[in-house]
């Protein structure tokens, strides 16, 4: 029988399990150090997490196990080149665009996030978490008429999309493909145009070695008025010591972002700790996609996906 290791996910739901347990034995496990992390990978076929851990080559280059799951689009923390070239088979949702569709929890954080930038939240719940009430010092600004940069028009992006035009914004975007999207959005001609031109940018891009850092100084020198930053995709796709020096000289207005380039390793993170005295930085650990009905979906997605490549 294979053995399957699951790291960082407390446990599967009964469905889940029971249909992986009809082709591995399943062990649960907390994993503190690399070793530990590398003890597992050979002692197991099927190692199962999720942003938990970075599987680099050095991790990976002695290991016997035979597949890597992971119930996440983007891969940055697994070396899949790597993988590719030493056979090791992940099982991830990248690409998987239909099924997708239906996973809608990071857009939904996305807007949860924009919202709570622009009304004030994070220093309102602090207000009165200190058994202050006082509305006055909390006004904030809505999204109606406001406009609103997607970068990315991918699947999030599209979502994203939809769901600002609810709320009666204007929405313009730029993706270097050509994408097939609603003719009432505003499509612009470069990162440049699109963070000169709108009140809050939302980023829905991959993020590898072309889109690493791509907003820098020389994108945000394009900013002509106040703007909000919105980050649900990668932390690496934002150079964080550029935006904080922006966000420090009042050239940009807030940042709310569900991703840092580094995580998990936080200690001393130089935006944690701005965000500390600065009402208009809004963090959140990477949750956006960790919702009940999203984990169970993606988790039987990957079980059926392991059982097909299997048989």
């Amino acid at each position: 029988m294979l053995k399957t290791i699951i790291s960082g996910i407390g446990s599967l739901s009964n469905d889940v399990e029971q249909k992986l347990l009809s082709v591995s034995n399943v062990e649960y496990v907390t994993i503190a150090t690399n070793q530990e992390l590398i003890n597992c990978l050979n002692r197991c076929d099927i190692f199962w997490f999720r942003l938990n851990h970075k599987l680099t080559e050095d991790i990976l280059k002695n290991v016997t196990c035979k597949y890597i799951l992971c119930a996440a689009t983007g891969l940055d923390h697994i070396d899949v080149n790597f993988c590719l070239r030493k056979g090791i088979k992940i099982i991830s949702l990248k690409g998987e665009k239909e099924f997708l569709k239906e996973v809608r929890a990071t857009a939904e954080h996305t807007m949860g996030l924009m919202l709570s930038l622009i009304r004030k939240n994070k220093k309102a719940f602090l207000h009165t978490e200190k058994g202050k009430w006082n509305r006055y010092l909390f006004e904030g600004t809505e999204l109606y008429k406001k406009k609103v940069g997607i970068l990315g028009m991918g699947r999030l992006g599209k979502i994203v999309a939809e769901y600002c035009a609810v709320f009666g914004m204007e929405v313009y975007y730029y993706d270097i493909i050509d994408q097939d999207v609603s003719l009432e959005f505003i499509k612009t001609n470069s990162i440049e145009e699109l963070i000169g031109n709108v009140d809050i940018l939302s980023i829905h891009l991959p993020y590898n070695k072309d889109t690493h850092f791509i907003l820098n100084r020389n994108i945000f020198e394009n900013i002509t008025s106040d703007i909000s930053i919105i980050n649900t995709a990668r932390g690496g796709l934002v150079n964080e010591i550029d935006l904080i020096n922006f966000i420090i000289n009042n050239k940009i207005k807030g940042y709310a972002t569900d991703v840092l380039y580094g995580e998990p390793t936080i200690k001393n993170h130089p935006l944690i700790q701005l965000a500390k005295v600065n009402e208009n930085i809004i963090i959140t650990p990477h949750i956006a996609g960790n919702t009940y009905e999203s984990i169970e979906k993606t988790e039987m997605f990957i079980v059926n996906k392991l059982i097909e490549k299997l048989s």
